[in-house]
């Protein structure tokens, strides 16, 4: 179709101009050189597109088709139960997760085999650590926690639910964490957040204060939603009251050293056989299920 007819063509102008300046006594030039096709414009993008549509254009066996196909075989489309695919329901095919990029395996959480020695730390360290030592008050241990906490954890890839909250540096017992942040909201707005989330394929980050208020963490929050539950936990939580208002924060039970994940016990109450959440903490005193 574009190799054979345009070649013929430009054969015949080249014989046509070679037999013309033979009879002048003219230098031949090298015309052979360029091909027919491509001096006529059929190689180019815009004309192959439009050529490819022409009427015939399938019976050329030979010519590999770029924008058209020309199948004598029609492929067969997909059937919908209601005839239109509009009209089905849409279903996400996986949860989408924003944060997925913090349980990459190329983020390595902070080697515990590596030496941390407590008198070596710099200074914004001891600094740190004093400002959320048990020898001051809550409420002035709390106001300092925002920049402490990360200098003090951060998310790594985790073995018990993708991702989870690591240790930086040593951590002493009772030392204030992080502050599980976020949206307050009032307790009867929790399952229609939880609902909405759950259209959207979003995961779900809520943490209760009392009977009226919950911490909505999903859009706002911080790291610490993503502490993971544990039957044998190393931190544990507290609702504190500063300045009127209540938050609810992270400390530890015991010394906690770097490279090591920080877990609390969830706390979620029993259901039945139908509702069990499978814990994988895989510690000694492990209860199998969260609820």
């Amino acid at each position: 179709m574009f190799n054979n007819v345009p070649s013929v063509a430009w054969r015949a102008v080249i014989d046509g101009v070679l037999e013309a300046r033979a009879g002048f006594h003219l230098r031949q030039l090298p015309l052979g050189v360029a091909s027919g096709p491509r001096m006529l414009g059929v190689l180019h993008d815009a004309a192959i597109f439009l050529l490819e549509q022409l009427e015939g254009a399938g019976s050329c066996r030979r010519h590999r088709f770029r924008f058209h196909r020309c199948d004598d075989v029609e492929e067969e489309l997909p059937l919908n139960p209601s005839g239109c695919a509009r009209a089905e329901v849409y279903t996400r095919k996986s949860t989408f997760d924003m944060f997925n990029f913090l349980a990459s395996q190329h983020r390595q959480p902070p080697d515990m085999s590596a030496p941390c020695d407590e008198e070596d730390d710099d200074f914004p360290l001891k600094s740190s650590r004093r400002a959320t030592s048990t020898e001051l008050p809550m409420a002035m241990r709390f106001r300092h926690l925002e920049r402490t906490s990360k200098e003090a954890v951060g998310v790594y890839r985790s073995e018990i639910h993708g991702r989870g909250l690591f240790c930086k540096r040593n951590i002493e017992a009772g030392e204030m964490v992080i502050e599980y942040a976020g949206n307050v909201i009032r307790a009867v707005l929790t399952d229609k957040r939880e609902k909405y989330y759950d259209s959207k394929g979003i995961g779900c980050y809520m943490f209760r204060i009392d009977d009226f208020d919950v911490v909505d963490a999903t859009m706002h929050g911080n790291a610490a939603r993503f502490i993971n539950h544990s039957c044998e936990p190393n931190c544990h939580s507290r609702v504190i009251n500063v300045d009127g208002h209540k938050h609810i924060v992270i400390l530890a039970l015991r010394k906690i050293y770097r490279g090591e994940e920080l877990t609390y016990d969830y706390k979620f109450p029993i259901e039945d056989e139908n509702s069990k959440l499978h814990c994988n903490c895989a510690t000694r005193r492990c209860r199998r299920f969260l609820n």
